[in-house]
């Protein structure tokens, strides 16, 4: 692929980016939530108003700044494989020194899919935001809602009477919170936030190589999902969410981070193709069979050979394997018809 042809899919995948971001931002501004009723008396819509342990600033600038930061010091860092050049690609990387051209190549696209699992995840929390529109649970002390005869929930005759048609009379809260009060599920600071320090934790497993102490990068993981789980945990304290908006967002916020690292980013796709068979190090995985084999093996060679002139068939266990052919030097022919099957015996 030439350089011209990667420079043209990255731009595309900058602009399919900035497109799912705006449609988010778009659904956000115009598009109002559903507008759901109440039962008078309802316990679990009359908790107090608090201020919020982590604020939209705050969880913005987390899922934005934590895991772009350390992306970009592990891509920048890290001990690049060789890969299969053998001596070649060697001499080549020690007069390359640190390959800074590959690095910020992959660097880009490894927060592109970062940051496109998030608009995504966005997307989707906004959307179902807008078309539940439950209620959060402090819609009594921020809305104070009045009906249109003029009564409130505190009169006797609205006791456990649902209520689908009312305004709010409470003069002293911001706009914001009036627009934020039928928003509670599922919970986008749960949602956000786990789906950034998994993603991060899946990430350091499949880029993050430590040689100091091998929980180290467990530690970090533990902490990272850690902190996640305790942002979700305060909507809760802190009487934004219902525990129920609370698990659905960290559910959401698991599944796209899942999603994301295995079927946009590939993290684990070396170690999978490794695995069964088909990396480009298969070659160098000499495959020695123990003495008594071989021997046996190029005396049945021998034999067939002497017997009818016809060469023996390779067994199936050195298909993918040079180190047969090298053995024995009667079977040279197969060399030009040499295929990697990947089959493990």
């Amino acid at each position: 692929m030439s350089k011209y042809t990667k420079l043209a899919r990255g731009i595309c995948d900058l602009l399919l980016w900035a497109a799912l971001t705006a449609a988010s931002l778009l659904l956000y501004k115009l598009v109002r939530p559903f507008r759901r009723g109440f039962f008078c008396g309802d316990e679990s819509l009359g908790y107090p108003l608090r201020e919020s342990t982590i604020g939209s600033a705050l969880l913005i600038g987390v899922t934005l700044a934590v895991p772009t930061s350390v992306i970009i010091v592990v891509e920048l860092f890290k001990q690049l494989p060789a890969g299969a050049g053998g001596r070649d690609l060697a001499a080549r990387d020690k007069r390359d020194g640190c390959r800074l051209v590959h690095r910020l190549a992959q660097l880009y696209k490894q927060a592109g899919y970062y940051l496109f699992g998030l608009a995504m995840l966005t997307f989707t929390t906004i959307l179902t935001k807008l078309c539940i529109g439950r209620l959060r649970p402090h819609f009594y002390a921020v809305c104070q809602p009045m009906l249109p005869d003029g009564s409130t929930c505190q009169d006797a005759q609205n006791e456990g009477r649902y209520i689908d048609t009312y305004t709010c009379s409470n003069a002293n809260v911001t706009d914001f919170l009036f627009q934020q009060l039928n928003q509670s599920f599922p919970s986008g600071h749960a949602s956000m936030m786990m789906y950034s320090m998994l993603y991060l934790a899946i990430y350091l497993q499949a880029a993050l190589s430590t040689r100091i102490s091998k929980l180290l990068k467990h530690l970090l993981q533990f902490l990272f999902v850690m902190f996640g789980w305790y942002v979700s945990l305060t909507r809760i304290t802190d009487y934004w969410h219902h525990w129920s908006d609370v698990l659905a967002g960290v559910l959401f916020g698991v599944v796209f981070a899942w999603l994301t690292s295995v079927y946009v980013a590939d993290l684990f796709a070396f170690r999978r193709w490794n695995r069964t068979g088909y990396s480009a190090n298969t070659l160098k995985k000499a495959q020695v069979s123990p003495k008594n084999s071989t021997k046996s093996q190029s005396n049945a060679a021998a034999v067939s050979v002497a017997g009818n002139g016809v060469p023996p068939a390779l067994p199936a266990y050195t298909f993918g394997t040079l180190p047969y052919l090298a053995a024995h030097p009667a079977q040279a022919q197969y060399a030009q018809t040499y295929h990697n099957y990947g089959y493990v015996p």
